[in-house]
């Protein structure tokens, strides 16, 4: 039960970025999600090439991207455990 109040995400970083390279993600959707703190997250969405109002798609090589691993006081951008889980294939 304990399980109930694990945060599925964790902050985006160099390997989650390398290893979406590795496994052929070409782009990149940020969504922002809504919170009361006051530190902006924002969702990065692998493979997803269709945005909705507001949101941003990125070719995963850009440099866009890359800005995206500098830390940030106020912005966290952040990976859902459900893309961090390999293909099998």
């Amino acid at each position: 039960m304990e399980d109930e109040n694990k945060n599925p995400y964790v902050q985006f970083n160099a390997q989650i970025l390398k290893d979406w390279k590795d496994n052929g993600v070409d782009y990149i959707k940020l969504v922002e999600l809504v919170t009361d703190l006051p530190v902006k997250f924002f969702e990065l969405v692998p493979n997803s090439e269709i945005p909705d109002a507001g949101e941003t798609i990125y070719h995963i090589d850009s440099e866009d991207i890359t800005e995206l691993l500098e830390p940030l006081k106020h912005v966290k951008f952040l990976v859902h455990e459900i893309y961090l889980e390999e293909d099998e294939d």
